[in-house]
């Protein structure tokens, strides 16, 4: 990785900080030389990618699949036919000592056992309000390769309202694929201990809509929580066409046209 020598460059330790915790550089000269230098920037996004690498073949690498987890779920752990009675001891030995996995079946059973609500009508300002769907951020691309399509290139960025996700894709150690979210906020209401313990739901694409213009009550494919580090960790996932609701405090914020295809 090559370094900048001009005089007003950031230092590492400066340029971690802005890939790793979105800060915002001190000096305006280093926030310029920034947006102006190259080399600065592809350090920037080495950093975010490293990091992005490192959490994507550590994170949980032990638990059980949320798929798993939710066959466990349901029925009180028992899960019907979808487990071998080993598997689901495997897991309940799992889910004792695991505070994660814990959580996501307890999240699971609750979700579960909601009783239905009755549908708001569809023009009303609370069905307008609950739901925000999320724009893709076109970002300066060093290299354009003719014939890509840029839905195809990741990292993918998205920005609703005060809310920012960065979307990586990248493979577990056994080589499935794993989409990893950097969830942040510029609402000063809404730091990353804020949106901890978020629920993200990953549905297989189109994502019904229900009467009211709000998100049903259907299983996700897969389904995690928001960490304390603003993570989103999705897998394995598989190829396919997906759309992400991640359920914000009093809202929820729709991420659509999310197309993983086999490689």
């Amino acid at each position: 990785m090559m370094d900048c020598f001009l005089e007003n460059a950031p230092t590492d330790e400066e340029l971690i900080a802005v890939a790793l915790d979105d800060e915002v550089l001190s000096q305006e000269s280093h926030r310029h030389h920034l947006e102006q230098c190259e080399v600065c920037q592809q350090k920037v996004a080495r950093y975010r990618h490293t990091n992005a690498s490192l959490v994507a073949r550590l994170y949980r690498t032990q638990c059980p699949t949320s798929t798993e987890l939710s066959f466990y779920s349901v029925s009180g752990g028992g899960g019907g036919e979808a487990l071998a009675p080993e598997k689901r001891q495997q897991i309940a030995s799992h889910v004792l000592d695991c505070p994660l996995c814990m959580a996501e079946v307890e999240e699971t059973r609750r979700f579960m056992a909601q009783p239905i609500e009755f549908p708001v009508p569809a023009f009303s300002p609370r069905a307008l309000v609950r739901r925000i769907f999320a724009t893709p951020v076109k970002r300066q691309q060093l290299l354009v390769v003719r014939g890509d399509a840029q839905e195809s290139v990741w990292p993918r960025q998205y920005k609703a309202e005060a809310v920012d996700l960065s979307l990586h894709l990248s493979r577990t150690s056994s080589g499935e694929h794993m989409l990893l979210g950097i969830l942040t906020s510029s609402d000063p209401a809404e730091d990353v201990d804020a949106l901890e313990g978020v629920l993200a739901e990953l549905h297989t694409a189109p994502l019904p809509v229900a009467s009211n213009g709000t998100s049903p009550k259907t299983l996700p494919f897969l389904h995690t929580r928001v960490d304390d580090m603003g993570n989103i960790v999705f897998k394995p996932v598989p190829a396919g066409n997906y759309t992400m609701v991640i359920h914000l405090p009093g809202r929820e914020m729709i991420i659509d046209g999310l197309s993983i295809e086999e490689t």
